[in-house]
């Protein structure tokens, strides 16, 4: 019996010790966690950095970063996360660390600013006040014109969103209060102020300083068809601006001017695209000249949608191969067995050759596909749900309008994902979409993970305009699209054009057979500029 047992033991050792020198090869799959998108209240702005794993976000002056409400939150389908949820309050006065997990951990960081619009203004100021947060020092430039034993300070905020200015020292020392500006101080040396937030009391100091200000030009911003002048000046005189083509004799004035402090500016119209222009600034006897090259009025290859060929199995809106302009889901939804947008003879404007774009909202086995045409690449299938399209071509003018012709045909909306549901049922809309961006490349849609353009607060938007309809229309109607500018200094990289029979067509929500008709397509670079408020 103990032999029997003693060789029982001897196997079971001898397969411990074989069995140790074989590799393990079931190893867990690397599936990496991500955040894809990110709120909490109070947030202006968010960016995701994905390879380092940092969300930063940008926060309101009035909100408070000890306490911020967790407005959105969403991870990798795949990913969990224990110590973060939608409706938490969590303090972001310094970086939090949270974990995704996944078959691995993945530590994430999430940090916050909060800028704060800090301003002082002054009769015969130049230039924005410069301020030293640490110090809590605020220096100011004023023209030679202005005394120092008396300097008026019009207006300003040393602190958040809701504070004021309790008073200021006189030379003595002694606090003094006052309740509103303008404010005239002696400030031949530095002069403080007294701030309060939140029953908190800040102390500031402030130096004005006298400096020569020439007649120079400080921006010359033109566009195809307009020129937005400034130039800087010593606050005296009346200023005024003269332009003419470059070899002409005779000059055009333009007195209608803007001064503030010591900048003047005027926006001048009815220029010529991509013409040189002589400009001068003039103050009584002295004169300042430069120069300018307007726009070309740029449009894109095949915006009338004549041209198409084919690919494969699907419909290309582009001359050949060798263009890049337009693209659409059809390399995508080809593998379906279905090409939602196609070439028409059913134009808007008659003449041999002439087609149009027809986008049709279709379903095949268990993929809804909405007919669209965009500026930019296919990017490719994310599996059977969703696919990469690179939005945007590359772009470097500034239109004023997008024009052309439309024409819908939508049905009820019958098949919805989430968060869509309650759209069933409902009459589907159509969207023609364009926006002008500096991003350093075309913006990836992922439609699995959910990564689309934030139109609201991405900041590298420099304009943007849209058109949505449910209406059911028998023949093309004329459309034009302003763009409303965000900043009228930036320079476009890129520009994206967008038109889709479902606007929920990413989210793969929309009614079947919905058709959206587009034709002739235009940039208009003429008329007036639309600024966002």
């Amino acid at each position: 019996m103990n032999t029997v047992r003693n060789m029982a033991a001897l196997t079971a050792a001898a397969f411990v010790a074989v069995s140790c020198l074989f590799k393990n090869d079931m190893a867990y799959p690397h599936v990496p966690a991500e955040v894809l998108a990110f709120e909490v209240a109070g947030q202006t702005s968010v960016s995701i950095d994905v390879e380092n794993r940092i969300v930063s976000v940008e926060i309101s002056e009035t909100a408070e970063l000890s306490s911020l409400e967790v407005t959105r939150f969403d991870i990798s389908e795949v990913a969990a996360c224990e110590n973060l949820h939608v409706g938490d309050v969590i303090n972001l006065e310094e970086p939090m660390k949270i974990v995704l997990e996944t078959y691995q951990q993945y530590e994430w960081t999430i940090t916050a600013t909060q800028p704060v619009d800090r301003y002082v203004k002054c009769r015969g100021q130049v230039g924005d006040a410069e301020f030293d947060l640490n110090e809590r020092r605020v220096y100011v430039k004023v023209t030679k014109s202005e005394s120092l034993q008396s300097i008026e300070f019009q207006d300003m905020k040393l602190e958040r969103e809701g504070s004021v200015i309790k008073g200021y020292e006189d030379d003595e020392g002694n606090l003094v209060q006052f309740s509103e500006f303008p404010l005239t101080l002696n400030c031949v040396l530095w002069k403080t102020f007294y701030a309060e937030y939140a029953g908190a009391e800040y102390k500031w100091q402030i130096q004005v300083e006298r400096v020569n200000v020439n007649l120079v030009f400080s921006s010359l911003n033109a566009w195809a068809t307009r020129a937005y002048l400034t130039a800087t000046f010593d606050g005296t005189g009346d200023p005024y601006f003269c332009y003419r083509q470059n070899g002409s004799e005779e000059w055009t004035e333009v007195r209608d001017v803007t001064i503030d402090g010591t900048a003047v500016s005027a926006t001048v119209t009815g220029l010529q695209p991509g013409t040189l222009y002589d400009v001068r600034v003039i103050n009584g006897e002295e004169a300042t000249d430069g120069t300018f090259t307007t726009e070309e009025e740029t449009q894109l290859h095949n915006m009338s949608f004549d041209n198409w060929y084919q690919d494969e199995k699907a419909w290309m809106p582009n001359l050949d191969a060798s263009y890049h302009v337009w693209d659409s889901a059809n390399p995508g939804s080809a593998s379906f067995g279905f090409i939602p947008t196609t070439p028409t003879s059913d134009v808007a404007v008659p003449g041999e050759g002439k087609q149009a774009a027809s986008l049709e909202t279709q379903y095949a086995v268990i993929k809804l596909a909405a007919g669209n045409i965009y500026t930019g690449s296919f990017g490719g299938l994310v599996g059977i749900n969703g696919a990469y399209l690179d939005w945007g071509v590359e772009f470097s003018t500034r239109p004023v309008a997008l024009t052309g012709y439309y024409k819908y045909t939508p049905v009820p909306i019958d098949r919805v994902q989430p968060p869509y549901e309650t759209l069933k049922g409902q009459t589907d809309i159509c969207q023609i979409q364009i926006l002008l961006t500096d991003w350093d490349q075309p913006f990836t849609v992922n439609t699995v993970e959910g990564n689309f353009v934030d139109f609201d607060n991405d900041e590298a938007i420099i304009a943007y305009g849209k058109l949505e309809s449910s209406r059911t229309m028998s023949e093309y109607e004329e459309f034009r699209i302003n763009l409303e500018y965000r900043d009228l200094t930036r320079k476009p990289k890129y520009i994206v054009i967008t038109a889709c029979a479902s606007k929920y067509g990413d989210y793969f929500t929309g009614g079947v057979g919905s058709k959206l008709l587009v034709d002739e397509f235009a940039l208009v670079y003429d008329g007036e500029v639309t600024v966002r408020q």
